[in-house]
């Protein structure tokens, strides 16, 4: 009876599963070489962009800071000082400052006498004039007093803009007759900081943020502050509040890197969130993930290829070995019949021998009967 051949057997989809889970641990450091390869990008390319907002704003700051040193010696604003109750005198000043200020671009410029009030002022034609104000409490008024370039940010009392402030001491000889002030205006500077994924915030001395992408991070204060800098803010006012309250922001889901402003004491930071960094490395891994996937399905086509291969050899040897079985059975059954037929043909041959025999001893018989009865007769015709 002929043999049913055997069925190719299935892959074993068990052992591509347990190599899998074997293989999935690669995911990994793939994992690990995406983000650490992503997080050097986005690093390089945001300080890059930390150094080109930080070229930016201090590019702006020194355009006015010598301002207030040059500007001191002019004779209109020595004549004001000299004479601040004479109108004359006083709208000529007025008109200088407010002609200055139209063609440098900054915000306002104001003198003030050794009290701190307010002589002249660029914005004295404006519902919020200088002119006879004083600003003795703020801290660039006492540093120009002392010689120094005063700097100084904050809100204006007056007008409750930011701005940033330089001020110089104008001299007459030897002597400190009053204090020039250039207020910077640094609204146009955040705004061109765009809407972008990653902020930019700008925090003082005290830590609280005067400068940011977001505006409902401005006046917060980014660390705990002490007692004395709360009483200098409260002396100073800087700020619209006397109590900045609190940054919270998770350290984990951004990437900070941050710039210091020696000169200003400012520290200008660069948050960049962590999806940034997340997304593509997810990519990453889908992809990676994808790959193994087909490599499991490419392997197991192999080894289901492999697998109908050795079954095909293994029924064609059986096939085969079964063939050469019936080969020999066939020939042992036809040696059989040959010595069979030989055994035959001798015992035919061995017949036809005798009755060849006998047939010639029928006729030696006969032979020998003729000679008998031959006497006989001749003896009878005798």
């Amino acid at each position: 009876m002929p043999m049913t051949p055997a069925l190719p057997r299935r892959p074993r989809w068990r052992s591509l599963a347990l190599l899998a889970l074997c293989l999935a641990p690669l995911l990994w450091p793939l994992e690990q070489l995406a983000e650490r390869y992503y997080r050097s990008e986005l690093a390089g390319q945001n300080r890059q962009t930390l150094d080109l907002y930080v070229a930016n704003l201090l590019g702006t700051l020194h355009r006015y800071e010598v301002m207030p040193q040059t500007l001191g010696d002019l004779p209109a604003l020595r004549a004001v000082i000299a004479a601040p109750h004479h109108r004359l005198t006083q709208d000529n000043a007025n008109q200088l400052l407010k002609n200055i200020a139209v063609q440098s671009g900054a915000e306002v410029m104001y003198l003030m006498d050794t009290t701190g009030n307010t002589l002249a002022a660029s914005n004295w034609d404006k519902s919020d004039s200088f002119v006879g104000r004083h600003f003795s409490f703020r801290p660039y008024f006492s540093e120009a007093m002392a010689g120094r370039l005063g700097r100084f940010f904050g809100l204006g009392t007056t007008s409750g803009k930011r701005g940033y402030f330089f001020a110089a001491a104008v001299h007459d000889a030897e002597q400190v007759v009053g204090v020039l002030v250039v207020k910077v205006d640094l609204d146009h500077t955040e705004r061109l900081w765009g809407n972008t994924p990653e902020q930019l915030l700008v925090t003082d001395h005290n830590g609280v943020v005067i400068l940011t992408s977001r505006p409902q991070w401005r006046f917060r204060a980014t660390r705990p502050l002490t007692a004395a800098e709360r009483e200098s803010i409260a002396a100073v006012q800087p700020y619209p509040t006397r109590d900045p309250q609190p940054l919270n922001l998770n350290p984990a889901a951004w990437l900070t890197q941050v710039q210091q402003i020696d000169e200003t004491g400012w520290s200008v930071s660069i948050l960049a969130p962590r999806t940034l960094i997340d997304r593509p490395v997810r990519t990453v891994l889908v992809i990676g993930g994808a790959a193994l996937l087909v490599l499991m399905l490419l392997l197991g086509l192999m080894m289901q290829r492999r697998r109908h291969y050795l079954d095909r050899i293994a029924f064609e040897a059986k096939a085969r070995r079964t063939l050469e079985m019936r080969v020999a059975e066939r020939t042992s059954d036809l040696e059989g019949l040959n010595r069979r037929l030989k055994e035959e043909v001798l015992e035919r041959e061995t017949a036809q021998q005798e009755l060849v025999r006998a047939q010639d001893d029928l006729v030696q018989a006969g032979k020998l009967s003729a000679l008998g009865t031959m006497p006989a007769s001749i003896s009878h015709e005798l």
